[in-house]
């Protein structure tokens, strides 16, 4: 006996149309329950027609691999797709069904295993959060964030201009997470953009003047929240993206001219020693931060390197009694696109750790093409419609997000957050280059999957050495 099965009724998406069983490309399916009575106790054997595109298990156990076709397709005109037949077969009778291997998402996150109870083991795993996303002080009514994430951090609400405004809003959310049982990051203290007017004037004073004025704003924003944030990123960015070396003086490049730091650029060097030491003081069990992007370059890594063994040594010569770092943590922003390798993630970790700190993935987004594909759109939410992501990039960012967390897993002993930029892809501040695990109907993308590959991989290597 043979049976055909077409046109899914599973499919939930109303645009997509698939000739059969759709999965997205790395999740997988029990397709055990769709074969007839008539097998029912019986020992079944199980063949895949294209096992490159859908292997299956002796247990019916369906993975999608591949899609087969024209993969240069831009994805948001249309996803690609594979087929493949999977035979059942037991005595005697013959059961076939026809699955399609799809770069879009079929599932939904709602559905899917909590991520932070998956990496419970090796690392808090976060995302972001707004105003909208809590209920007055009470709760994080945003389920997606509560099913998946332990660890938030304010989008915008608790960077310099927002919290000089109004931190009124930026404690509602903390309250609401705290409430929610998630650990809180506070991003970000110092910094260069989306600062207060009287912040970028502070460029142009004394350096009494903005040394005092500083301590003063670190002291009373740090000791407004002090014992209800986990973690301070102190100082965000202050070295430029280029213009130095690997051999550079990290005291002599930062940020300064025309949008530089005012903190440098009025108080020179000092003011990163002073300001971490103004956080330390205002809240001692805070773990303090300093954060950063374009880690992966060895020019920016190495500067960061030697700050943070610098400051750190001088903290350990005025206060020899202390049993802590004054910079304890470096938070690794991670905004890359397909051009950026993990070898250079690699390198830069082993720069890092013998320094002896924390560090977290701090805002983790992989764009599905490169940077010269993706510019022309730039950044902004809701522009995923404006998209020239292949289906390529697609699998090329799966790959990826896939290497990354493999890497990350490996040091696991150092590493304490990995911190995602957004949720769905829309709602991403690069919705343009469908940077994150979601799609925008809130389906698991093939990045997704590749993530979960990765523990699985991990933790198939570490039983096995």
């Amino acid at each position: 006996m043979t049976i055909l099965l077409l046109g899914f009724s599973g499919c939930e998406d109303p645009q997509e149309e698939y000739d059969g069983v759709p999965i997205t490309i790395g999740a997988k399916r029990n397709l055990s329950s769709m074969v007839p009575e008539e097998m029912a106790g019986q020992t079944i054997t199980w063949e895949s027609s294209a096992p490159n595109v859908a292997s299956v298990t002796n247990d019916g156990i369906v993975t999608a691999l591949r899609f087969t076709g024209n993969g240069d397709t831009r994805f948001s005109r249309g996803s690609a797709t594979g087929t493949a037949i999977i035979t059942a077969t037991a005595g005697g009778l013959t059961h076939e069904i026809t699955v399609t291997t799809t770069t879009s998402g079929t599932e939904n996150i709602m559905d899917l295993p909590p991520l932070k109870d998956q990496f419970a083991e090796y690392f808090l795993i976060g995302n972001i959060f707004n105003p909208g996303d809590a209920s007055g002080s009470a709760r994080v009514n945003n389920e997606r964030l509560t099913r998946h994430f332990n660890v938030l951090t304010h989008e915008n609400h608790m960077k310099p201009d927002q919290i000089s405004s109004s931190p009124s809003t930026a404690e509602r959310m903390l309250n609401a997470a705290r409430a929610s049982g998630f650990e809180v990051v506070g991003h970000t203290l110092l910094w260069h953009s989306q600062i207060p007017p009287w912040q970028r004037n502070m460029a142009s004073s004394s350096r009494e003047t903005a040394l005092t004025a500083m301590r003063d704003y670190i002291s009373n924003t740090v000791g407004r929240f002090a014992g209800k944030i986990h973690t301070w990123d102190v100082l965000n960015e202050v070295f430029p993206d280029g213009g130095y070396s690997a051999s550079s003086d990290w005291r002599q490049v930062m940020r300064s001219g025309n949008n530089g730091n005012p903190w440098y650029m009025a108080i020179g060097s000092d003011f990163v020693y002073e300001g971490f030491l103004a956080a330390r003081q205002a809240d001692p069990n805070a773990t303090l931060y300093y954060n950063d992007y374009n880690t992966d370059q060895l020019g920016k890594a190495t500067m960061i390197h030697d700050m943070v063994r610098d400051v750190n040594a001088r903290y350990k010569q005025e206060f020899p009694n202390e049993t802590r770092l004054l910079i304890e943590g470096i938070g690794m922003q991670e905004h890359h696109n397909t051009g950026v390798q993990v070898s250079n993630i690699r390198r830069t970790l082993a720069l890092f750790k013998p320094l002896g700190v924390k560090i977290s993935v701090s805002e983790l987004d992989v764009l599905g093409q490169g940077w010269g594909q993706f510019s022309p759109i730039g950044s902004g939410t809701n522009k995923q419609g404006q998209s020239t992501v292949t289906n390529d990039g697609i699998m090329t960012q799966a790959r990826l997000y896939r290497e990354y967390m493999e890497l990350y897993l490996e040091y696991s002993d150092i590493i304490e957050r990995v911190t995602w930029w957004g949720v769905t892809d829309n709602l991403s501040w690069r919705s343009g280059g469908l940077p994150l695990l979601f799609d925008p109907r809130g389906r698991a993308k093939p990045a997704y999957y590749s993530v979960i590959q990765a523990l699985e991989n991990h933790k198939q290597k570490t039983d096995g050495s």
